[in-house]
């Protein structure tokens, strides 16, 4: 079958020839997503995941039964992948998708999905008419979690982006504000302007310096779950602006959690989706296309969820 193949830890994966699969767990795969998680992955910096050159690339897709009906699946046993024609499915977390839901919005409700609901629910615990400020909601994950945090029943939802043209997109999203972290000499008054008295949960997709100013409108006793680092890994607090007002952070990673919690959580978005409550901008790429997609996957430059579809 065809694949792409990742030859060296590191490297730009190749589409070529690799061996297929073989037992009665093997399905076609109808779409898979690209994620910063898949980058990680190819580097050998992943603990959780560990492949060893040559496998197959890409961690989550949709893949079709031979009955016809289609099942989302993730961590295909190595050294599969779901770059690829086929995949087998036992080992790999799976959960069945809605009739009638397009493959490639499917999967690209995958891991960033996950990471959304999982952040607001599981970790972040967002109650009913709660405040919620998403920083980084220009991406994939934010897109998702400010349209997850109105349907949980949030009060105001606002978005920070990193430049003023990524406004619009969050406001399509849903959000009730948004507000550009280019300027961060008055980043803690321009998000005031917005939250009032404050916010309640903070997904912080960003850290860096953007996430002191964050802080600096949370409530009492406000939680930040911190899911990305995409303005830096380091970040400079003062230790009083979240101690005096017992703010709480919140580590996230989608690993932690069990198969059967990612599986529920992904029914719970494929239902929103075939309800149309869900919208994400998706490009779908042939195979062909796998090594282009993957290199602006690295470079940033994708501005749509980037799905394979074989």
């Amino acid at each position: 079958m065809r694949a792409a193949v990742v030859e060296a830890l590191g490297g730009v994966p190749v589409v070529e020839e690799f061996a297929d699969p073989t037992g009665d767990d093997v399905a076609e795969v109808a779409a898979a997503a690209l994620n910063p998680f898949d980058l990680i992955v190819a580097a050998g910096q992943m603990p959780a995941r560990q492949p060893s050159p040559p496998f197959i690339a890409g961690v989550e897709g949709i893949a079709r039964l031979a009955d016809g009906t289609l099942s989302y699946f993730a961590g295909p046993r190595p050294p599969y992948g779901s770059l690829a024609e086929r995949v087998p499915l036992t080992g790999a977390d799976t959960a069945p998708v809605p009739a009638g839901l397009d493959p490639a919005f499917a999967a690209a409700l995958g891991v960033s999905g996950i990471a959304a609901w999982l952040s607001l629910t599981n970790t972040g615990r967002l109650m009913p008419g709660e405040r919620v400020l998403i920083l980084g909601a220009e991406g994939q994950v934010g897109q998702l979690a400010t349209q997850l945090a109105r349907l949980l029943g949030a009060s105001l939802v606002v978005g920070a982006v990193r430049a003023d043209e990524n406004r619009q997109a969050v406001l399509e999203h849903d959000a009730d504000a948004a507000v550009s972290t280019a300027e961060l000499d008055t980043l803690s008054e321009r998000l005031r302007a917005v939250v009032g008295d404050g916010v309640d949960l903070i997904l912080d997709l960003v850290w860096g310096p953007v996430i002191a100013h964050a802080i600096d409108v949370a409530r009492p006793r406000a939680r930040v779950v911190q899911v990305g680092n995409a303005a830096g890994a380091a970040a400079t607090l003062a230790a009083p602006i979240f101690r005096n007002k017992l703010v709480s952070i919140l580590p996230h990673a989608n690993w932690a959690f069990s198969g059967a919690e990612r599986a529920a959580a992904f029914e719970q978005l494929a239902a929103y989706a075939q309800s149309g409550a869900l919208r994400l901008d998706v490009e779908r790429l042939p195979l062909d296309d796998a090594a282009s997609a993957w290199r602006r996957l690295e470079a940033g430059t994708a501005t749509r969820k980037l799905v394979i579809v074989p």
